[in-house]
């Protein structure tokens, strides 16, 4: 699930591991992360980004 980080969020996976997501980034993450950033109201719901014109030129 596609989702835009609005504050930092850290997701643990398990106990032994971290993962920090940084407020700003969009990113695919499992559903289990999403919805803790969700509840949390650390991330809102976004689609998938697109490439730019500009990117596809270079």
């Amino acid at each position: 699930m596609w989702v835009r980080f609005t504050a930092d969020f850290d997701w643990k996976p398990t106990p032994q591991s971290i993962i920090a997501y940084k407020g700003g980034m969009e990113q695919n993450v499992t559903r289990a992360c999403a919805a803790a950033a969700l509840s949390a109201e650390k991330a809102v719901k976004c689609s998938k980004p697109r490439k730019d014109a500009d990117d596809a030129e270079a």
